[in-house]
């Protein structure tokens, strides 16, 4: 056998090596450290502070006797005023009420049925406290008068009012420290497992020799 195929028969004692990676805890921990402190200061630099409310609305059909045929289904209107809710129809009326620009309002409000029911909620969410408040007091007014006035339709039925305003940031900050530092961890065992190796192959190569 030649000394290159001896080399390559070495064989790894598991415990050992995890003995010698442990050894180097210190090493380990300032791996950690480090990329932990680039993980949170990531989410510092890109994070943003956005602000939110929610609000609900029902959907009603009119009453009618047996007689009179109601082709609408409540369900479907839902939907219906789901996609309405993103048009100029509501949004011109709102960017009016609130003196924003369309384009603020547009990206600020958005809505979607709650599953399983005929409830639609409406959120607002925007970098901007103020504009926040300033939409989500103008939406459900608007939003009644266009079904009700402008369609002709039954009008809505307020489920909950706007809620207090909440803070979020878009990204989390504990989320990205922690991601780091278990990056911090594999990167800095990795190394010292490809170290552990290369002695190993050393010591090995010493031997035969």
């Amino acid at each position: 056998m030649s000394q290159k195929e001896r080399v390559d028969l070495i064989e790894v004692d598991l415990l050992d090596m995890c003995k010698y990676i442990l050894s180097k805890w210190v090493f380990i921990l300032i791996g950690m450290v480090v990329f932990a402190g680039a993980g949170f200061g990531y989410a510092k630099v890109k994070s943003v502070t956005e602000y939110s409310s929610k609000m609900q609305v029902y959907v009603t059909v009119p009453k009618t006797s047996d007689k009179v045929l109601i082709r609408d289904s409540a369900s479907e209107m839902a939907y219906d005023y789901v996609q309405l809710v993103k048009t100029d129809l509501i949004i011109d009326k709102v960017a009016k009420e609130a003196k924003l620009s369309k384009n603020k309002v547009r990206k600020a409000i958005s809505a979607e049925v709650v599953e399983g029911s005929r409830l639609i909620q409406v959120e607002v969410k925007s970098d901007s406290q103020k504009d926040v408040k300033k939409i989500s007091k103008e939406v459900l007014p608007v939003f009644q008068k266009v079904v009700q006035k402008d369609l002709g339709r039954n009008k809505l039925v307020i489920a909950d009012h706007p809620s207090k305003i909440t803070m979020e940031q878009t990204k989390s900050v504990k989320k990205f420290t922690v991601v780091g530092a278990v990056g911090g961890f594999i990167i800095a065992a990795g190394i010292l497992f490809i170290i552990y190796l290369v002695n190993l192959c050393k010591k090995a190569k010493e031997s035969i020799a």
